[in-house]
C-alpha cells in the first residue's frame, strides 16, 4: 500500500508529507474524521513513510529493508494499539476490548522511551483514541508533556470531542473528510460489488467506504421488509449482539436505512409533516447512540417512529 491507495484524502496526505519534509514534528498527531474513511490506514502508511529509506512523493518505496520489515509486521519501531493488539497484550478476547486501557498505554510509553537501534522514529498508533479510559488518557498526557526525542504518537479518532481536552491541546490535528459518492461506489465495485448495489450503498454511507462495506456484508433487512410487522421494533432490538461495541454499529446502520427510507430516492425530502418529524427524531436518536445510549432502546424507538410515520404502528 502507499498514499495513493488511500482514496479521497489528498489534502490530509499533502499536509503530512509537508510536515515530514519540514524537519519538525509535534509529539502527537490526531487523525480525525468520520469512521471508515481510511484514517487508520493513513496512520500506518505515514509511519512507514517516516521509516522508509527511499521515500517518494507517493509514500513509502515498498522495497527497502524498512518497508519490507513493516510489511511483515517486524518493524520494532512501530507499535499499533487496537482491539486486536490490546487483546493479545492483556491475554483477553478481542470482543472485550471496549476501551483503550491504561495497561496498554503504559506498555507503549515504556516502548517509546527506548531509543531505536536504527536511529529512526519510535511511533505508536492508537486506534479509537476517544475510547481511552480517563486513567489511560492521563498517563498519555504525562508522556506528551515531556516526550523523548524522535518519538511520535498518532491518535486516530472518529469522535475527537470525547477526548480529554488537555490531550487534544498537545496534538496537531489532521482532518480526514468523507468521500464523494462516486469515489465510494468505485471502491465498492473494485471489491466485486455490482454497480447498482454499489451506487445504493454509496448513497447510504455518508461518504464512508467502511460503512458501505459494513452495510454490504451485514445484509440488514430494509425497512420495506418489516415496517408493517407490529413486533418488528422489538425483534430488531432482540436480534442485536449483547456486546455493546458490536451492537452500536449495527444500530447505526439500521438508522441509516430508516432515514433513507423516509427521505426517499431524492436528495431532498418532500414528504408529509409526519415523515419529516420521524426523520428528525431518528437523527436525534442517532446522536443519542453516539452519546452511549442503549442500542436496543435506540433501534426500538427509531423503528416505532418509522412505523408511526407510515401509519403501521401497533395500537
Amino acid at each position: 500500500m502507499s498514499f495513493a491507495a488511500i482514496e479521497g484524502q489528498e489534502a490530509a496526505l499533502q499536509r503530512l508529507a509537508a510536515l515530514a519534509k519540514s524537519g519538525w514534528m509535534p509529539p502527537a498527531l490526531l487523525f480525525h474524521g468520520p469512521a471508515g474513511i481510511g484514517k487508520s490506514a493513513a496512520a500506518i502508511e505515514f509511519a512507514r513513510y517516516l521509516h522508509c529509506d527511499r521515500p517518494t512523493d507517493d509514500g513509502a518505496c515498498e522495497k527497502c529493508p524498512s518497508c519490507l520489515a513493516s510489511k511483515s509486521g517486524a518493524d520494532s519501531d512501530l507499535k499499533v494499539l487496537n482491539a486486536r493488539t490490546q487483546a493479545q497484550l492483556l491475554e483477553e478476547e478481542p470482543e472485550k476490548q471496549q476501551h483503550v486501557r491504561i495497561e496498554a498505554v503504559r506498555h507503549l510509553i515504556k516502548d517509546l522511551e527506548m531509543r531505536s537501534f536504527l536511529g529512526r522514529w519510535k511511533i505508536a498508533v492508537i486506534d479509537d483514541a476517544h475510547t481511552m479510559q480517563p486513567s489511560a488518557a492521563s498517563a498519555l498526557l504525562k508522556a506528551l508533556e515531556e516526550p523523548p526525542p524522535k518519538t511520535l504518537w498518532i491518535l486516530v479518532s472518529s469522535f475527537k470531542e470525547r477526548m480529554l481536552a488537555t490531550v487534544l491541546s498537545r496534538c496537531r490535528p489532521i482532518a480526514f473528510r468523507a468521500l464523494p459518492e462516486k469515489a465510494v461506489a468505485k471502491l465498492l465495485q473494485a471489491r466485486g460489488v455490482d454497480s447498482a448495489e454499489a451506487a445504493r450503498l454509496a448513497r447510504l454511507s455518508d461518504g464512508s467506504p467502511g460503512v458501505a462495506l459494513r452495510l454490504h456484508e451485514s445484509a440488514l433487512p430494509s425497512p420495506e421488509r418489516w415496517i408493517a410487522e407490529p413486533l418488528a421494533p422489538f425483534q430488531l432490538a432482540e436480534s442485536l449482539p449483547r456486546e455493546l461495541h458490536l451492537a452500536r454499529p449495527l444500530v447505526e446502520d439500521h438508522l441509516r436505512l430508516m432515514a433513507w427510507h423516509l427521505r426517499g430516492p431524492g436528495k431532498r425530502m418532500t414528504a408529509t409533516p409526519r415523515r419529516r418529524r420521524a426523520f428528525v427524531r431518528i437523527g436525534e436518536l442517532h446522536s443519542a447512540l453516539k452519546s452511549n445510549a442503549d442500542p436496543k432502546l435506540v433501534v426500538q424507538a427509531a423503528a416505532l417512529e418509522l412505523q408511526s410515520a407510515a401509519g403501521t404502528a401497533s395500537r
